[in-house]
Parts: structure tokens; C-alpha cells; sequence
């Protein structure tokens, strides 16, 4: 997805910088050549301004070290310009500075644009940084709030039945119904366990597409099974690896 919002980005990019390039060059066509030309040092300049400089130097308080690659950065960022107007009078000029017209023949421009260009890129790339940092403190407070539970409701023969969280062993799917397994008694109910999943905290592991089993009832396991209760469950190849890592870290808390 982020890949895909990049690309759409660069390429609003190169056709906004086309129609503004056309303008000033002698048509549409040469508008596209020298904007071409000139987007792959826009891009490595945003990406080395935005994915390098800034969250490993500014945002780490580095500002002398920074500000010394920034001034690095310029000065190769307006020499690669300084190539593309040159190829540009050669190629597309036919050797006449008149032709390249009043943006394309002027460094200065040339570098306020392209940096115009970063700086946006930095300001999306800041804003999508901020979403994502909401997210995961939303989802760490769902996650606190599930900790802090100590029952959970199910439909159990068309009753509201309160179950301790603590109580429950493991849930097991079984097609169009599960059941929920307590030491002494199990409730049936039409809930799907990736339902059930998601309401209950990280104290409870997925072993198996047909298995969630409460840490705190774990005899033994090891790669293939898990002891809960009097039960032998099956660790499924899909969760092999998520299920060996929460284990793990069980027996760690």
C-alpha cells in the first residue's frame, strides 16, 4: 500500500512538473523529455533528504551532523541539476539558451522547485508517520483495556452466560459452533472463535484455526502440541511460528 501511495505521488509529480515545464520549454513533448531527465534527482534527493537525513540525524538531535550532509546534499543536488540543463541544451536547446526558456534555464528556480518537491514529500511522509502513531496508541489502549477485563459474556443456549476469564482453559472451533472449555464444563456457542479472539487479551494464544488456549492453564508443549488441562492440542502450521513466539514469551512473564 505504501509502495503504491509513493508511486502515485511521483507520478502526480512528474505530471504537474510536465505542464509547468511546458510552459517555459518549446512544447509538450520536450517538456516531457527534460522532466524525465530531471525526476530521478528530485526522487534520490527527497529520499536521502526524508529517509536518511531527517529521522537519522534531525530527529535524533544530531543538528551538526545534519546540517553538514544537508549542505553535502545541496551542493550534488544542484550539480546533477547543473547536468540535466547541460544534456538539456544539448539534446533538447539544439545548443540556443533561449529555448530552455525562463524555469528550465535557471538553477535557481531548478533548486527551489525540486526542494518545493521534497519538502511536500516530507510533509505527507510526516502526516502518514502521525496516523500511524495514532493507530498503534489506539490499538495498545484496546489491548490494556482487554488486560484489564476479568470476564467475558458468550451466548450459551440463548442465555448471556459470565465467564472468569481465568477460569477458561481453552476454545475450541468446531465448525458452525464453538465450545468454550472451563475444568469442569464446557459452553457451546454459535460465536467464531476469531470473534472470540478478538475480544480477549494476549493471555490467550492461537495455536490452531481451531484452538485459543489461556497461557496460564499450559502444563508443557514444545513444537507440535500443547498441554492444556488434560488435553494434548495440536500446534497448526500456520501458527507455528506466532504460537512458538507468544509460548516463549509466556514462560519469560
Amino acid at each position: 500500500m505504501l509502495a503504491k501511495k509513493q508511486w502515485i505521488f511521483w507520478l502526480s509529480v512528474w505530471v504537474l512538473l510536465v505542464l509547468l515545464f511546458s510552459t517555459s520549454l518549446n512544447g509538450l513533448i520536450v517538456s516531457i523529455y527534460f522532466v524525465t531527465i530531471l525526476l530521478p534527482v528530485v526522487i534520490a534527493t527527497s529520499v536521502f533528504f526524508n529517509r536518511f537525513l531527517v529521522p537519522r540525524y534531525l530527529l535524533q538531535n544530531r543538528r551538526w551532523t545534519f546540517s553538514l550532509y544537508f549542505c553535502y546534499m545541496l551542493v550534488v543536488s544542484i550539480y546533477l541539476e547543473l547536468l540535466v540543463m547541460v544534456l538539456a541544451f544539448v539534446i533538447l536547446a539544439d545548443y540556443q539558451i533561449d529555448n530552455l526558456g525562463k524555469i528550465a534555464g535557471d538553477i535557481y528556480l531548478l533548486t527551489l522547485i525540486l526542494y518545493l518537491v521534497v519538502l511536500v514529500e516530507g510533509l505527507i511522509l510526516s502526516i502518514q508517520k502521525l496516523k500511524e502513531n495514532a493507530n498503534r496508541i489506539e490499538e495498545i489502549e484496546i489491548q490494556l483495556e482487554k488486560q484489564k477485563q476479568e470476564e467475558i459474556t458468550i451466548r450459551c443456549n440463548r442465555k448471556n452466560v459470565l465467564l472468569k476469564l481465568g477460569d477458561i482453559q481453552f476454545i475450541e472451533s468446531l465448525g458452525d459452533y464453538v465450545k468454550v472449555h472451563i475444568k469442569d464444563k464446557t459452553y457451546t456457542t454459535k460465536e467464531k472463535i476469531s470473534a472470540l479472539e478478538g475480544r480477549l487479551p494476549d493471555s490467550f494464544i492461537r495455536i490452531h484455526r481451531s484452538f485459543l488456549i489461556n497461557k496460564d492453564h499450559i502444563g508443557f508443549f514444545n513444537k507440535e502440541i500443547v498441554n492444556v488441562g488434560d488435553k494434548e492440542l495440536p500446534i497448526g502450521r500456520k501458527y507455528k511460528r506466532s504460537a512458538s513466539e507468544a509460548l516463549q514469551a509466556s514462560l519469560i512473564a
